[in-house]
């Protein structure tokens, strides 16, 4: 019986150790406090918990679930990590559409950082805390204008887009010159979004993915 006891002790802090939850207030705490460090007091004001936000968690029979963090005041089962909790940023200076907005904080079981914020999407003068020294869209329009497009009936289309490799923004510009069902031929522009550099001017026949 002596020695069942110290077994029994045993077995009940073994499974108290692997059995770790926490409240969800305080993974979102955690991810926040992270999240303000990485891009400062300012700029965390515009971000909010993305409404699909989870935690990987174990329950009794070791089967791996996941939950959003926001549902319940406490996470479930064993708390396994929580890498796809993330953040979205709502800048009324960054109010293009299609660029990626989203910052993931990722925790591990004990809720520390499994690595550094990827910010790099941000642009610097959010970072900085500075107005922007982007370009307005009447100096977009007026560089398009004076590379003498061929002219076309179609409006053009103009869309932001970053260089993960060269980490800035440049706009990407659209000249339909002809269409049918399955492609269409473009002239394109790509236009650094701070300097109005043109970095690219040439023409290209672009296939449809739903033709596939």
């Amino acid at each position: 019986m002596k020695k069942i006891i110290p077994i029994l002790i045993f077995l009940l802090i073994n499974n108290f150790s692997y059995s770790q939850s926490y409240l969800t207030s305080e993974v979102i705490s955690k991810a926040e406090f992270y999240l303000k460090e990485a891009v400062g007091v300012e700029l965390f004001k515009y971000f909010t918990l993305a409404p699909h936000s989870y935690y990987h968690y174990k329950n009794k029979k070791g089967k791996s679930k996941w939950r959003e963090i926001s549902k319940g005041k406490k996470t479930r089962g064993t708390f396994v990590d929580g890498k796809n909790i993330n953040f979205v940023l709502n800048h009324p200076d960054f109010s293009y559409p299609y660029v990626r907005k989203i910052v993931y904080v990722e925790l591990n079981s004990d809720l520390e950082l499994i690595h550094d914020l990827y910010i790099d999407q941000i642009p610097k003068f959010l970072l900085e805390n500075k107005p922007s020294n982007w370009l307005t869209e009447d100096q977009l329009d007026q560089i398009i204008k004076n590379q003498n497009l061929k002219k076309i009936s179609s409006p053009l289309t103009k869309r932001l887009n970053f260089d993960s490799k060269m980490k800035s923004y440049y706009w990407i510009v659209w000249n339909t010159l002809y269409e049918e069902e399955y492609f269409s031929d473009e002239e394109i522009l790509h236009i650094d979004a701070v300097t109005g550099v043109v970095l690219k001017h040439f023409e290209e026949r672009q296939y449809f993915i739903h033709c596939y």
